[in-house]
């Protein structure tokens, strides 16, 4: 029998409570670094962290609109490639490493050592140098919205602290400080370091664009009233589907740990494991079709926050992954039939699992 889900009432975790956590104190090495550097890979900061959206983040979405590598590229590191994984344009091979509970806060991009690094978004470089003997040379840039990007373990930098760049501007080159092997370590955060959000799916999205493919074009404007006064309203929030429908999470309602949320035909269900990993199964098989990758980091609910975005909070109230779909109010989660888990607004798919066909 499917299991609804539990509405989070005013006294419960919402996407607008502040919850803070503190961290390791940050530990730099020696070395010189031009500017405010907030966190380096595998090294702690002390930070306040908020649930992820933006009432408590950023005003808007990461503006990255081209791929931080302009060559033939490999993303994730991937244990199953004795040799590595080949590279190619646009990548046929991309995995994700971001493990936060591993300490590795970002993802690594394999290419040729010297191959040019490029501003993923117009922005302002307000970090680059040295940071760390595990750092390597770094450049840091943050975007008119306040999201920040970071390049790790460059052969040099082309760009200096306050100069403004544009998007698919060269920043630097492929290189190997700071570690044994020729890759970049790229990191996307609305605010410090260790804030950071899984950039995976941006990287995909954006892959093509190493190999001469356009940045992706800026939304269009409000269409003006022909009448020459103000710009029309927005068209009326999309419909949800009525409350109590099987295989949903509306806006507000949570998951608990081992509460399953199963499709209409009862083959499919995705579950909070008690180990802090989001799983999804078909008829009760124990082969995953699709987790989150928080295994190890209890987690404690699965909300599906009123701002579109759908977030896994730990124990301690630190969201530990969402599906960077905020900023789409009124979205809500789908257990399909199909075997696909969608984030819908309305009837626009923001996010999917890509299990569909099973």
């Amino acid at each position: 029998m499917t299991q609804r889900a539990t509405r989070l009432s005013p006294m419960g975790l919402s996407p607008v409570s502040v919850i803070s956590g503190l961290l390791g104190a940050l530990l730099l090495g020696s070395g010189c670094y031009a500017g405010v550097d907030d966190g380096a890979e595998r090294e702690g900061s002390e930070l306040d962290v908020e649930p992820i959206g933006p009432e408590t983040q950023n005003a808007c979405g990461p503006r990255m609109s081209v791929f931080p590598v302009a060559a033939a590229h490999n993303i994730g590191w991937d244990p199953s490639c004795a040799n590595g994984c080949p590279v190619s344009c646009p990548d046929e091979h991309a995995n994700s490493d971001w493990n936060p509970a591993a300490t590795h806060n970002g993802i690594d991009i394999f290419a040729h050592e010297g191959a040019d690094l490029v501003a993923v978004a117009d922005g302002e470089v307000v970090g680059v140098g040295t940071v760390s003997d595990t750092s390597g040379i770094r450049v840091k840039i943050r975007d008119d919205c306040g999201w920040s990007y970071y390049y790790g373990h460059l052969q040099s930098a082309t760009v200096s602290l306050g100069q403004r760049v544009s998007v698919g501007e060269r920043v630097g080159y492929m290189g190997h400080t700071g570690t044994g092997s020729t890759h970049l370590h790229f990191n996307v955060s609305p605010g410090s370091y260790l804030e950071d959000i899984n950039p995976f799916d941006l990287l995909v999205q954006t892959s093509p664009t190493a190999c001469g493919g356009a940045p992706e074009p800026e939304p269009p404007a409000p269409e003006p009233d022909p009448s020459g006064g103000e710009p029309l309203p927005p068209d009326e929030p999309p419909a949800l589907p009525p409350e109590g429908s099987c295989g949903t999470l509306l806006p507000g309602d949570a998951l608990g740990v081992d509460e399953p949320l199963t499709s209409c035909d009862g083959r499919f269900s995705v579950l909070l494991q008690s180990d802090g990993n989001v799983v999804l199964y078909q008829d009760g098989s124990s082969a995953a079709l699709w987790n989150s990758q928080t295994a190890g980091q209890p987690g404690s609910v699965l909300v599906m926050q009123e701002d579109g975005n759908l977030v896994l909070y730990g124990a301690d109230g630190v969201a530990l992954w969402h599906t960077v779909t905020y900023g789409h109010p009124g979205s809500y989660l789908a257990m399909q039939d199909d075997g696909n888990l969608v984030v819908y607004e309305g009837g626009t798919a923001l996010w999917w699992s890509g299990t569909a066909g099973h």
